[in-house]
């Protein structure tokens, strides 16, 4: 998928991959994210500068995740910057667990990138001429972000959104602080959303979240069925069945354990 939101904003991303956000500003290129492979962020980077005629300016990652981050090699040269919980998560993969992602072979032949700039809760910037602010929501992950594009009327949402897809309800997921995120993000008054997977919509996907993480609530204390839960549409329409049991299980540990 390669979707033009805007004459400065495309979203490129193709059967489930992480999406990845390009915005020309006026003499350069913010990428927000960078998908799980250098190759593959190497391909977009030429994209983007073939398409725009500008060089990139600033890379942003919305959480630590190897499908949004893994790609920052094909950016070491500009200011990657993400909230320093990130950082600090990415700094804790030794070769393992990046072998374990890539596999042994990729993992020798390349290498992760750190972000080389941070910020703690909330940051304003002005990068290549385009406004933006950025703020750590949680949720997903601890470390959670989301940009907000006010000009644009744009939430890049990370996966606190995934739009024809079912959640990924990690071990460090917390299901109250991502239905805050989502009011937080609903708050802003987006025309646009960009999830971290799936097509972009609007205020809709938003709704659609919430109402997901509810009904796994319900779930777990016993005020639905399996049946009821898997018959509603906002989970049978949903690709990556694989995910439900593993998220339910972790959404058990976050809603029930201590």
């Amino acid at each position: 998928m390669i979707k033009k939101l805007t004459e400065n904003v495309i979203v490129v991303g193709e059967g489930g991959s992480s999406n990845v956000t390009i915005i020309a500003g006026r003499n350069c290129l913010i990428i927000v994210d960078t998908s799980l492979f250098p190759e593959k962020a190497l391909k977009i980077r030429k994209f983007a500068q073939e398409i725009f005629g500008k060089p990139i300016g600033l890379v942003v990652n919305t959480h630590y995740h190897p499908d949004h981050t893994f790609g920052n090699s094909a950016f070491e040269d500009v200011n990657i910057i993400s909230s320093q919980m990130t950082k600090e998560f990415m700094e804790k993969m030794d070769m393992n667990y990046i072998e374990g992602v890539w596999g042994k072979g990729r993992a020798d032949r390349n290498h992760i990138s750190l972000p080389s700039k941070t910020f703690e809760k909330k940051l304003s910037l002005n990068e290549c001429g385009v406004k933006m602010k950025l703020y750590v929501l949680g949720g997903h992950t601890p470390d959670s972000s989301v940009v907000f594009l006010e000009k644009l009327g744009m939430v890049i949402a990370g996966d606190l959104i995934l739009n024809g897809y079912h959640l990924e309800i990690t071990a460090d997921s917390n299901i109250k602080n991502w239905k805050n995120a989502l009011s937080t993000i609903r708050d802003l008054s987006p025309l646009f959303v960009i999830p971290g997977h799936g097509e972009v919509g609007g205020v809709e996907q938003i709704k659609a979240t919430k109402d997901y993480l509810m009904r796994i609530e319900a779930f777990i204390e016993g005020r639905i069925s399996k049946e009821e839960l898997l018959s509603d549409e906002n989970f049978s329409s949903r690709e990556f069945p694989e995910l439900f049991v593993y998220s339910v299980e972790n959404a058990f540990r976050s809603l029930v354990q201590p």
